[in-house]
């Protein structure tokens, strides 16, 4: 095993995660459902988030602090925006295809279109927020890291953001929740590459209890200011949770995770396909009971991990187009 591959597990833990908070029925959920998915909803994508903050500090230890900004943005955007803006693409051109046929949640017009170049329009694209969220955070991030002290102005400007609201355009909004997530990273990185902090299996339980407290206590507080600091506690507490677990079962032999890991990227941009196709089956059969929408549920997150990974290492990766589309070289 390297020496970071419980990140790629990390990656993995997380995506299994996200494919699942994803099967979400407009007929039927049942209440056991909905109480995991508010779970997992409460620290999944931050932890996604820090980890890219740890492989971005990763990346600068490496290179002794140095930093060049146009390559890097350069790098972030074919990685990240370019992606965004073909599933966005994609996803548009079969909403209009199959809107005759199957409910969407928005229209696409000429309004549809414009929005994808800085807005979340929502429906059946609203996951590709994450991708357009995180190049933000990166040309924020390459920005303080140019300055004297940078990891100390990104942290200052991370907590202040987070208390305060900014507007819908160019994801803003999402910025100011998240880039205290991707800073919390970086010094999680340093504090571990510094034995200032050890992940292992025991410290589970401490972030265990936190992200219990944290998510319980939510419903207990009515003040806006005291629920973000419980959301952020969740966020926190259920990442490390998440990577002390990776860390610890880092040496079981754990290749498929290691696979899922790597294909992460993939399977968040193409999960929706297969787990929409099996919302759509489980519609139509009807059959609404706790125990099929587990089935449906077991099924739509095999559908959505496995259906992108054949899609990518059969299709996308043998045609240059395809992969530079996905991000890829």
């Amino acid at each position: 095993m390297k020496q970071y591959d419980y990140i790629t597990l990390s990656k993995a833990l997380g995506i299994i995660l996200v494919v699942v908070g994803h099967f979400t029925s407009t007929v039927y959920m049942p209440t056991y459902y909905v109480e995991m998915k508010e779970l997992i909803f409460s620290f999944h994508m931050p932890l996604f988030m820090m980890l890219s903050g740890f492989l971005f500090q990763l990346s600068l230890n490496k290179k002794s602090g140095d930093i060049s900004l146009i390559p890097f943005l350069k790098k972030k955007f074919l990685r990240l925006m370019i992606p965004y803006f073909f599933i966005s693409a994609l996803i548009a051109l079969l909403n209009f295809i199959l809107g005759h046929y199957i409910s969407v949640k928005r229209v696409v017009d000429g309004r549809y279109l414009l929005e994808i170049l800085y807005t979340n329009v929502g429906g059946s694209a609203v996951f590709l927020w994450f991708m357009y969220t995180l190049f933000v955070v990166f040309l924020i991030s390459a920005f303080c890291m140019r300055i004297k002290g940078g990891i100390t102005i990104l942290g200052i400007l991370s907590i202040v953001l987070y208390f305060v609201p900014l507007p819908e355009f160019f994801y803003l909004s999402y910025v100011h929740s998240f880039l205290i997530y991707f800073w919390g990273g970086m010094i999680l990185f340093l504090l571990t590459d510094r034995d200032k902090i050890h992940l292992s299996f025991r410290y589970t339980f401490v972030a265990m209890c936190l992200l219990g407290i944290a998510y319980s206590g939510r419903e207990w507080f009515t003040a806006e200011y005291a629920k973000r600091l419980l959301n952020l506690l969740c966020g926190l507490s259920g990442s490390y949770l998440v990577i002390c677990v990776a860390y610890a079962f880092r040496q079981g032999g754990n290749k498929w995770l290691l696979s899922l890991g790597k294909y992460s990227a993939s399977i968040y941009l193409l999960h929706m396909a297969g787990v929409y196709a099996v919302r759509i089956v489980y519609e139509r059969i009807g059959a609404f009971t706790p125990l099929t929408y587990g089935v449906a549920l077991l099924m739509a997150v095999l559908a959505g991990l496995i259906i992108p990974v054949l899609l990518t290492k059969y299709v996308i990766h043998k045609n240059k187009s395809l992969t530079f589309l996905m991000g890829g070289k």
